[in-house]
């Protein structure tokens, strides 16, 4: 449907579409689809249309290891070519991987905002979960502190 309603003639990215095996539900409607497979047809549509800038919001929840596994290398591979990815995610580990920069956020308050590998160096980590995990317990410290005084 979504090739059909953008027919501009330009040629379209299937390759997560045959990855996920998805021509064999082409027939049935988003709604009868189980989350994972939701997401996965979400993934593919995003990366259909070869857009210079993608935003993916918790790309990889609700999906199987070995489908996680098949958008995080399209992802790598994307961003090898030159786009713009912004990622929203819980799962830090899939960042660690994915993402040079992060803006982590805190009930609507920016906490970081820069490199992860600046991050791991300032917190002595080298998992990024680990490394938010030092900078919220830094940040709580500190706010004990000032409170303190």
């Amino acid at each position: 449907m979504m090739r059909n309603i953008r027919q501009n003639g330009k040629p379209v990215d299937e390759e997560l579409i045959d990855a996920f095996k998805l021509y064999k539900m082409y027939d049935k409607r988003m709604h009868t689809l189980s989350g994972g497979t939701r997401q996965k047809v979400s993934a593919s549509l995003a990366f259909l249309f070869h857009a210079p800038v993608l935003i993916l919001d918790e790309p990889t929840a609700g999906l199987d290891p070995i489908s996680v596994e098949i958008l995080k290398e399209k992802i790598l591979h994307e961003r090898r070519m030159g786009k713009l990815l912004m990622i929203t995610s819980h799962i830090l580990s899939d960042l660690d991987e994915l993402a040079t920069e992060m803006v982590y956020i805190f009930e609507g308050k920016i906490q970081y905002n820069n490199s992860i590998e600046a991050l791991k160096k300032e917190t002595n980590e080298t998992k990024l979960n680990k490394a938010v995990t030092t900078l919220i317990k830094q940040k709580e410290l500190l706010a004990s502190i000032t409170e303190q005084v």
